[in-house]
Formats: C-alpha cells, structure tokens, sequence
C-alpha cells in the first residue's frame, strides 16, 4: 500500500537573488516568463509566471547557501526547442557550468544543462517535463 501524498503539487519555488534587475533581466528578459503582481512584504522581490507554475524571488545582498550545484531549480525546456534554446543562451553570453549533456534516466535519454543566473544561482534545463510520460 502506497501513502498518498498530502500536497497536490508545487504552489512555487522561492529563491534568493542578489540583484533584482538582473535576476529581472535574466528571468524575463532572456527566458520570456511574466512578471505577477507581488503584495508588498517590505523586503524586494518578485513574482514570476513559468507555465502554469510560479518562481518566487527575494532580494537579499549575499547568497545564503555557499557550494556550486546545489540547490537548484530545474526548467523544462521541449525537446524540440532545445538546439535553439541552447544557442540562444550562448548567443547572451549566460555561464554554462558545464557542456550541455546527455544521460540515461529511466531508460530513456534526456538532455540537461546548468546555467547560473545573475545572483549565482544554478538552473538545470532539461527536456523532461513536469510529470513527463518518460518516468513515471
């Protein structure tokens, strides 16, 4: 017998940014996601639509967490729009931590990349989707 899960999902990922103008540029700019209207906390930040999911930004001076890699967020990005979503990065500059690569997970091929935003935070980019067919 499974337990069944208490949570229906991901409400968001929140995470910490050192420049709000540059995680901005960066987020929305390069990546296309929309801006959300964000209550006031007192402390800057930003809210952003990615698909039908948001990504939550507070602005902060200094990253919390030190060590490359970890932790991250993950992006999915189609397999058909991959190449050029790869090129596009390249062609804005943005810092691959490594060479786009190809690995076996479930018996299947997938494609992942790590970039670094603005503030130093790692985002993989893979073409498995939320709930992909591939692995579940």
């Amino acid at each position: 017998m499974s337990t069944p899960s208490l949570a229906a999902g991901f409400s968001h990922v929140a995470i910490v940014c050192t420049d709000l103008d540059a995680a901005r540029g960066f987020y929305v700019d390069l990546f296309g996601f929309t801006e959300l209207p964000r209550p006031d906390f007192g402390v800057p930040g930003m809210w952003l639509r990615v698909g039908d999911l948001q990504l939550h930004f507070i602005e902060h001076e200094t990253m919390p967490i030190p060590g490359p890699g970890f932790p991250h967020l993950a992006l999915h990005i189609t397999s058909t729009d991959w190449d050029n979503v790869m090129a596009h990065l390249v062609a804005n500059d943005v810092q691959f931590l490594s060479e786009p690569s190809e690995r076996v997970d479930f018996g299947v091929n997938v494609r992942a990349a790590f970039v670094l935003d603005p503030s130093g935070n790692v985002v993989e980019l893979t073409d498995v989707g939320p709930l992909d067919a591939r692995t579940s």
